[in-house]
């Protein structure tokens, strides 16, 4: 206790250092008419805190030392800066034609002024992440930036966002590198938005290819905010939003259900229910009023930033509280920030950063495939006893008619309710930086950094007895924990200098990075009671398992930045890396080079009376790599033992003896992926920097993938570990935007649209990649295979049949197996042939009947083009945001309406199942000759559910991300309880949807297959996706 209560002490000491010396500005800042000037920001120079001006232009900042320098900076308007000095009141009069092309901007290893750019570079500062109240700092980037996709993939609460740098360039991971405070990372969902100060954006590979290895799939670098040369700031930031059910997909009642079951069902000598005879005698249970509900968000930040001349500190903390929409949704995450910066001695500087989270998960109706999707087509009543819910008044849980003909429905809510599916994990982040400057122009900077990830999953289902369909008697409990350990240390050698016309930077730098990771997997079952949840407690362990390895990486690294006359900049960059376990000494090193240049056309005497401010044309070339695309030791022959035969062993004596196998074949001739970009790109600011733009061309091609390629049977193998194939991203992104000031009106108009192409341009020796692997075409009730990519088509494309209509008379269907070469046109999967009403495909290779060689590319999730609208304006006192994201030209592989407009259970025999009431309204019959919906049938011999064309959807849509007005308490108020700044503000999220198709939400990202997995090539596909939910949110930000 008293260790902590001294440490506290030593804290809030060093905030107060600065106090001492400091005083209060006060003034008016007007326009060149002598108008006050509302909502100017008025900062002190080099921090990222300070006050806006009131309605009348009137400010009032304090803890200002007379060594500080104000900077006043307003839309539209030139900035300008003041030196304290001995003054109390400062006024300003601001002039029209404001830019910012001094602002400076994160790169790799650094800054760069935003005229000395020569890569394509996108950036966000802290005033953007807080128009949008993220919990994800993803969240605040989707349609922001050009060039970079940002999907949500769920809605459930804490679930993660799928972020693409010009497009999918893998088959493996394509998430970007996140480099926070210097230290690279494949995650930042632990991090608080709150805590951001800027984020940039490296899309080309000039700008990227300093990371080397890491960076094949972009680079966002993230600065938290650090503390201020002041008083002591103390900022509150707190949201609540109330979530709400997007729709709902109408569904058949109990009534029209039991009477369409019964009639279907003795139409096609299928058994039926007693209590169907008198439908009007049951209840409708709606799954989806009991599985959807209002959700509540709550989100409290708090920060305290202060200092002095010598030594800064920041610290935050901050808790999340997530009831999501659906029922047992639930996430809850708290953070703890610390930065320091002290100055030791002139020239020597130490830097540190801590970032701890820890965030918990409750998610079972709404996790994994079927979970959320059962709530759909799950029979609409329990039983005949006339309960309309799925549980009494004594909170009894329903159960439903004791039937094998309903076997496929179960209490989905109670078991949502009943069982545990807890998830927990613990981030901590730590950096530290040594900087030493010596002699002119020089610095060397020594870097350390260590990562610690936890996570612990637990999942219990618990006995219970319902009827003798739903039911589970013996209880299991599953426990995952993995843990990882992540170090790196890096020495950074850089010289500046400006000397005449000439700016020179030199970087020089090497890295060393390491990876200790490990996973246990355990089930046990059969326990005592439900209450235990102990492993040891189990009657038996029914798996186990475990994984552990390291991870090594080594890296050299060089940069030369160059200017001359502020017109010519020139950049050029090489990274050697190495990794451990991956290739053979031959291959253990990859090289990665690349170069840029940049013209600042505004700065030639040719373009002196132009409306220019800023014309830059770019031009770069640069090659990424890749190594994550296989596991440790491919490149050599894998051996694996096991006891049983199955797993190696053998039988000596008559006992079972352990044994090797040998599991993978040799390739030591296994290298890196490698990526080769080009950009083309041109900046441009006119008419005083109002209006302003940017336009990229990029073409970037990724080769020699590492992934598993089929092989002749007679090596004992089926696949081996190679190096294949080529992918092609290629496309244009545009940034346009407007800024003006007029009085008492500020405003701030942007858009930004990518059109990206992607194409397989090779695939080594296979025709083509099918997900999941294991298909097996002849059975074809198999919601697998889903996805094929072909040369000449798209990552991750939607792989089935072509739907021709419905067939509507038996002379058709005869006509056709009359040509057939087996007398079958169209095979059926059991007793009962095709009939009038049946889905018909098309014969694609001509053949003369259906079978798994006319299945074809039917659709894309990728794409045609992307982008957002995003417009900030301040009127007075009031500021107003309006975000809108849209995509245009991707697919959607629907498997819910596959489920909902089929009577029998998909994938089983004589089993009812709900269906939609469009489906119902619209189907085949003798009397409706539908060509789009099939007829009713239990048991589908015509597979009508297969994956075709028919079930694949437009995806386009245009979303109202978020709409926000604030206002700000005047300083008249602001003064009653010495707040600096106050914003109440209401905003929405999801409001309107524009879409043609037909499911909860049209913003899909990856999805989770029937085994569990996910990625680029289960894109798309709506399993059954928690919606993105329309969201009302209150807010308050108070700074003191």
């Amino acid at each position: 206790m008293n260790q902590i209560r001294e440490s506290l002490y030593l804290f809030f000491l060093l905030l107060s250092f600065g106090v001492f010396g400091q005083k209060t500005i006060t003034g008016t800042v007007t326009d060149a008419n002598g108008m006050p000037l509302p909502s100017v920001n008025v900062i002190l120079q080099g921090t990222d805190n300070g006050v806006v001006t009131d309605f009348d232009g009137n400010y009032q900042i304090e803890g200002v030392y007379p060594e500080d320098y104000l900077v006043f900076s307003f839309i539209g308007m030139e900035q300008q800066s003041f030196l304290v000095g001995e003054q109390t009141t400062i006024d300003v009069v601001l002039q029209d034609g404001a830019n910012n092309l001094d602002e400076v901007v994160l790169v790799a290893y650094g800054t760069a002024t935003k005229r000395d750019l020569t890569g394509a570079v996108s950036t966000m500062s802290s005033e953007d992440m807080e128009t949008f109240p993220a919990t994800d700092v993803n969240q605040a980037i989707q349609g922001k930036l050009s060039g970079v996709q940002v999907t949500q993939n769920s809605g459930s609460p804490g679930s993660a966002m799928s972020i693409n740098i010009r497009g999918v360039a893998s088959f493996g991971s394509n998430d970007p590198l996140y480099v926070v405070d210097g230290f690279p990372t494949q995650d930042i969902s632990f991090l608080n938005p709150n805590d951001i100060e800027s984020i940039s954006v490296l899309k080309d590979a000039s700008a990227a290819a300093i990371y080397g290895v890491r960076a094949n799939a972009g680079v966002v670098i993230i600065k938290t905010k650090s503390g201020v040369s002041e008083k002591v700031v103390v900022s509150l930031d707190n949201f609540v939003s109330i979530q709400t059910v997007p729709q709902q997909i109408d569904m058949l009642d109990a009534p029209t259900f039991a009477r369409f079951a019964m009639e279907t069902g003795q139409d096609q000598g299928v058994n039926t229910l007693e209590e169907w005879n008198n439908p009007s005698n049951l209840r409708t249970v709606n799954w989806q009023d009991y599985a959807f509900d209002t959700g509540v968000k709550n989100v409290h930040n708090i920060s305290i930033r202060g200092g002095s001349d010598r030594s800064k500190t920041a610290f935050s903390l901050g808790m999340v509280n997530d009831d999501g929409i659906v029922v047992s949704a639930k996430y809850k995450r708290y953070n703890i920030g610390l930065n320091t910066d002290y100055k030791i001695a002139e020239g020597l500087k130490f830097r540190g950063s801590i970032k701890y989270a820890y965030a918990e998960t409750y998610n079972n109706l709404a996790a994994g495939f079927y979970g959320f999707a059962r709530i759909f087509d799950n029979v609409p009543y329990l039983n005949n006893s006339g309960i309309a819910a799925p549980y009494d008044d004594n909170g009894n849980y329903g159960v439903f008619t004791d039937s094998q003909l309903i076997s496929s429905s179960t209490n989905v809510i109670a078991n949502a309710l009943l069982y545990d599916n807890d998830n927990n994990s613990t981030t901590l982040l730590t950096n530290m930086a040594l900087d030493y400057e010596f002699l002119d122009g020089f610095k060397i900077t020594g870097k350390f950094g260590y990562r610690n990830n936890g996570y612990s999953g637990s999942s219990f289902v618990p006995t219970y007895f319902r009827s003798a369909n739903d039911q589970n008697a013996n209880a299991s409990y599953s426990v995952n924990q993995s843990k990882t350990n992540q170090y790196i240390g890096e020495l950074l050698l850089n010289y500046k200098r400006v000397f005449d016309k000439h700016s020179l930077d030199i970087l020089l730098g090497s890295s060393a990075q390491k990876e200790l990771y490990e996973n246990i997997a355990t089930t046990g079952q059969g326990f005592l009671n439900n209450s235990i949840r102990d492993l040891s407690s189990a009657n038996e362990i029914i798996n186990y398992s475990g994984t552990n390895g390291t991870a090594t990486f080594a890296s050299t690294f060089a940069r030369l930045n160059y200017v001359f006359d502020q017109k010519y900049s020139f950049t050029a960059t090489v990274r050697r890396d190495g990794v451990g376990n991956k290739f053979a000494s031959d291959n253990l090193y990859g090289v990665f080079p690349s170069v840029a240049g940049a013209w600042n056309l505004d700065q030639e005497s040719f373009m002196d009376n132009s409306v220019f401010d800023l014309l830059k044309l770019r031009g770069s070339w640069g090659e990424t790599g890749n190594s994550q695309g296989i596991e440790a030791f491919r490149y050599m022959a894998t051996y694996t033992s096991g006891a049983t035969q199955e797993n190696s062993g053998y039988v000596f004596g008559g006992s079972p003896v352990t044994g090797l196998s040998l599991a993978s074949l040799a390739n030591p001739d296994l290298t890196w992926e490698s990526q080769i970009q080009t950009n083309i790109g041109l900046d441009f600011e006119l008419f005083d920097s109002k209006f302003y733009g940017t336009i990229d061309y990029f073409n970037k091609s990724a080769k020699d993938f590492l992934l598993d390629q089929t092989i002749p049977a007679q090596n004992g193998f089926t696949t081996m570990a190679v190096n294949a194939g080529n992918v092609e991203n290629k496309g244009i992104e545009v940034l346009l935007g407007y800024r003006k000031s007029e009085g008492d009106f500020t405003w701030d108009l942007s858009g930004n649209i990518s059109v990206i192409e992607n194409e397989i341009t090779d695939l080594g020796n296979q025709e083509f990649v099918t997900y999941p692997s294991n298909f097996t075409p002849s059975f074809n009730t198999s919601w697998s295979g889903f996805t094929r990519s072909y040369v000449g088509g798209n990552v991750g494309a939607f792989y089935g049949y072509r739907a021709n209509g419905i067939f509507q008379s038996q002379e058709e269907i005869d006509q056709l197996n009359a040509g057939a070469p087996d007398g079958e046109y169209q095979p059926a999967y059991g007793l009962n042939p095709i009939a009038p009403g049946d889905r018909r495909f098309e014969d694609i290779n001509g053949d003369g009947e259906i079978t798994a060689e006319d299945r074809e590319i039917i659709g894309s999730p990728i794409p045609d083009l992307y982008g957002g609208l995003n417009f900030n304006a301040a009127y007075k006192n009031f500021d107003f945001q309006l975000a809108i994201y849209g995509s245009y030209g991707n697919d959607i592989l629907n498997f819910i309406k596959s489920q909902n407009e089929s009577l029998g259970a998909y994938g089983y025999n004589s089993v009812y199942t709900n269906v939609s009431q469009e489906y119902y309204n619209n189907r085949w019959t003798p009397t409706n000759p539908s060509n789009t919906y099939a007829r009713a049938v239990i048991e589908d011999t015509n597979r009508n559910g297969r994956i075709s064309d028919y079930f694949v959807e437009d995806g386009s849509f245009l979303k109202l991300r978020n709409i926000k007005l604030g206002y700000n308490l005047p300083l008249s108020i602001l003064e009653r309880f010495s707040a600096s700044r106050a914003n109440l503000y209401i905003s929405g999220q999801n409001l309107i949807t524009l879409t043609s198709y037909s499911g909860l939400d049209p913003e899909i990202g990856t999805a989770t297959d029937i085994d569990g997995n996910g990625g680029v090539q289960t894109r798309g596909i709506d399993f059954g996706s928690y919606p993105n939910s329309p969201t009302i949110t209150l807010g308050l930000n108070l700074q003191f």
